[in-house]
């Protein structure tokens, strides 16, 4: 399952299909792809089986919060009509998630988005977020179940729960084994500092190899331009493509490159840029934005990353 986040994720491989050989399967993974890599979805295309089952997918892509929920494409009486009735009393409620009849990939998407846009109005209880989660996290698209790992791991570090983060081990730990033991050595850091990064400062390209708490500010803010920074915090570039050795005392041209096309972005102010992803991943803090605060020692106090982040 992908569970990497911009801007340490390559763009997903092109899905070729011939002409007339279009099945469910391809239009979905197409659909899922442009997602993935928020990009505009792709053409559609006429299926000899699951057409509605496509168009009610579709139209879940293309729904956004606060616009009226997709029409239901399927014929009175079958069981994708009902399923669809269903999620529409859900959505419009809140109530009954986990009663909810989730065969049709449309549906799971509906159900993420709806989600993902409480998060940001009305947030959902630990309760309730919980068994959404829970309910993507049982079946349907690979990709969907991945984002929906993503977003309990960004919560349960944000909320530091240990046993949320153990129940969600316990149940996909064998799926992702290197997301879960970098979230588990970042929960085991809360109370003391960060491992120690090598950052290259903006504008100047030098290396610096230091802790977190040893960028001279309490808030640490780990994003690409284009993100207002928060007020008093130190500000990290991540690389788009975090290939570089984490200890190498020169950048390589294309890293160097990448560095200096950002400089025009930083209006005037200081930054460092993260040239290497692996240290980042090894220690959990793989999903961005990243919200990092500190206690006036430099220890980590709380962790607000990926979905979970303001």
């Amino acid at each position: 399952m992908p569970l990497m986040m911009p801007p340490f994720q390559a763009p997903p491989a092109a899905i070729v299909t011939r002409p007339g050989t279009a099945t469910y399967a391809d239009a979905e993974q197409r659909i899922f792809a442009a997602l993935d890599a928020d990009a505009p979805l792709p053409p559609q295309v006429r299926l000899a089986a699951g057409a509605r089952a496509y168009a009610w997918l579709r139209a879940a892509a293309q729904w956004r919060a606060g616009s009226a929920l997709p029409a239901d494409p399927f014929a009175k009486g079958t069981k994708e009509a009902a399923e669809a009735a269903a999620l529409r009393t859900f959505l419009g409620s809140g109530k009954g998630a986990a009663q909810l009849p989730l065969k049709l990939s449309g549906s799971r998407l509906l159900l993420w988005a709806w989600m993902r846009n409480r998060d940001r109005a009305a947030p959902l209880t630990k309760p309730e977020r919980a068994i959404i989660e829970d309910r993507l996290l049982d079946g349907g698209p690979d990709m969907l179940q991945g984002w929906a790992l993503r977003h309990a791991l960004c919560f349960a570090i944000a909320e530091q729960d240990g046993a949320r983060f153990a129940a969600l081990k316990l149940a996909k730990g064998s799926d992702a084994p290197d997301t879960f033991a970098g979230v588990q050595s970042l929960l085991g850091l809360f109370g003391g500092p960060s491992p120690v990064f090598r950052l290259w400062t903006l504008p100047g390209l030098r290396y610096q190899d230091a802790t977190l708490g040893e960028l001279g500010a309490r808030r640490v803010w780990v994003c690409p331009p284009g993100f207002p920074v928060p007020e008093g915090a130190a500000w990290i570039i991540p690389s788009a493509t975090g290939n570089q050795s984490g200890r190498e005392a020169e950048m390589d041209p294309g890293m160097k490159a990448e560095a200096r096309s950002l400089i025009p972005e930083l209006e005037g102010r200081a930054a460092w840029f993260a040239a290497s992803k692996a240290d980042w991943e090894a220690t959990g803090l793989s999903w961005f934005p990243i919200l990092i605060e500190l206690d006036k020692d430099g220890n980590l106090v709380s962790v607000k990353m990926g979905d979970a982040a303001p």
